[in-house]
Formats: structure tokens, sequence, C-alpha cells
């Protein structure tokens, strides 16, 4: 293959498109990588620029719509509904309070990510919050995780 080839840089366009997917995780990338060599399939046979480009256009407007329909459906087992402030996620669940490192502040880990945690209203005046406590999440305030005492009723 010829380093001025056509079907070379297509190559090596959808090789890049490839590497910065494997950073961002997005299938939107790959589908683009599968687009480009397509078109440098294209190429390869002797098609002219143009019809690679339309080869491109073709590709990209069938896979991208799929990868994105993909990506907004979370990939292979995701959980059904998941979101945090406002929809409910994680509502009910025990936690086992945790201490941020740059300001000790109690905090729930929720799907590796940590919210701060506030004793909720209806929890009265209770103990201070310490990390080791166990808690149930009430709700979301924002990304301020509000709880209650685990022995405590709903």
């Amino acid at each position: 293959m010829d380093f001025l080839s056509p079907a070379l840089w297509w190559l090596l366009a959808g090789l890049a498109a490839l590497l910065v997917e494997l950073l961002t995780g997005s299938y939107v990338l790959l589908a683009l990588a599968a687009a480009l060599a397509l078109s440098a399939l294209a190429a390869w046979l002797g098609a002219s620029f143009t019809l690679q480009l339309i080869v491109l256009a073709i590709a990209c407007a069938v896979l991208v719509p799929l990868a994105i329909r993909q990506l907004r459906r979370g990939g292979r087992g995701a959980k059904k509904g998941f979101g945090v402030a406002g929809t409910g996620a994680g509502r009910g669940q025990r936690f086992v309070l945790v201490s941020r490192d740059f300001d000790d502040a109690p905090c729930i880990k929720l799907d590796g990510d940590l919210y701060r945690a506030r004793l909720a209203d209806e929890a009265g005046g209770g103990p201070a919050l310490r990390p080791g406590d166990e808690v149930t999440l009430v709700r979301f305030e924002g990304t301020q995780a509000v709880v209650r005492p685990a022995g405590e009723g709903s």
C-alpha cells in the first residue's frame, strides 16, 4: 500500500477515532471509525474521492444514530431508570457513611460517586453523622443525600 494512498489515510483517520474512543467510552467515535474503515475499503476498491465521501456520509448516517441509541440505552447491563437528582436513585437503600478526603464530611457512595449526607428533618436532632454509621437514603436535594439512621422507620 502506497503511503499516499487514500485508503491508508482513511484507515489512519479510523484508527485515530478508535484510539480516542478508548478514552471516551461513547459509541459515537466507534461508529465513526467503522464509517472511516468503509471509506478506506471504497478507496482500496478504486472509488473516486467523491464516492468515498458519499460512502462516509451514508455510513455515518446509519451507524452514528445506532451508536447514539446504544449510548442512551446505557449499554449492556445498565440499570433501568437510573439517575441521581430528582429521580429516586438509591432511595430506600442502606449505606455505610464514609468520609471525604479533603474535609471529612460524611458521605454515601452511590455507584462510585460520593454524595454529602445530611440527616432528614424528620429524623429529629439525633446524633451527628459519622463515618461508619449505617443510614438509609430518603431522597436527594441537589447533590446532597438526605438520610436517616438505618434503624428508624420510613
